[in-house]
């Protein structure tokens, strides 16, 4: 992250303009208080709040595609109980359909001669 292009308010602070005073601030006199001229990150909570963004999308996706796996699972699963039993059977699940469809067999031969 690039510090100069951080123009968003962090914590309620404003950014400041060079060479300006910062509101509330006291001029430094004393050689023992310590100068910091670095700005550290750590310390704001924006921090914590991006790691529990991405821990929650990161769930939302695990969780999405587990239901598409599961549901997948199921279609493949019936095809296979009907196909045990007849070819006619077979054709008529949703897998056995999409199979047996020209446009599905056209979008797979597209994608294999993108690649």
């Amino acid at each position: 992250m690039d510090i100069k292009k951080l123009t968003t308010q962090i914590n309620g602070t404003h950014p400041t303009k060079r060479g300006g005073p910062t509101a509330g601030a006291t001029p430094v006199s004393g050689k023992g208080e310590k100068e910091e001229d670095k700005l550290s990150l750590s310390s704001y909570s924006f921090r914590q709040n991006e790691l529990l963004f991405a821990k929650s999308e990161y769930n939302k996706q695990t969780q999405t595609s587990f239901e598409k796996l599961r549901e997948m699972k199921s279609r493949v699963d019936e095809y296979m109980a009907a196909a045990n039993i007849s070819e006619e059977k077979a054709a008529e699940t949703e897998i056995g359909k999409m199979l047996n469809d020209p446009l599905v067999w056209e979008k797979i031969a597209r994608k294999i001669s993108d690649s």
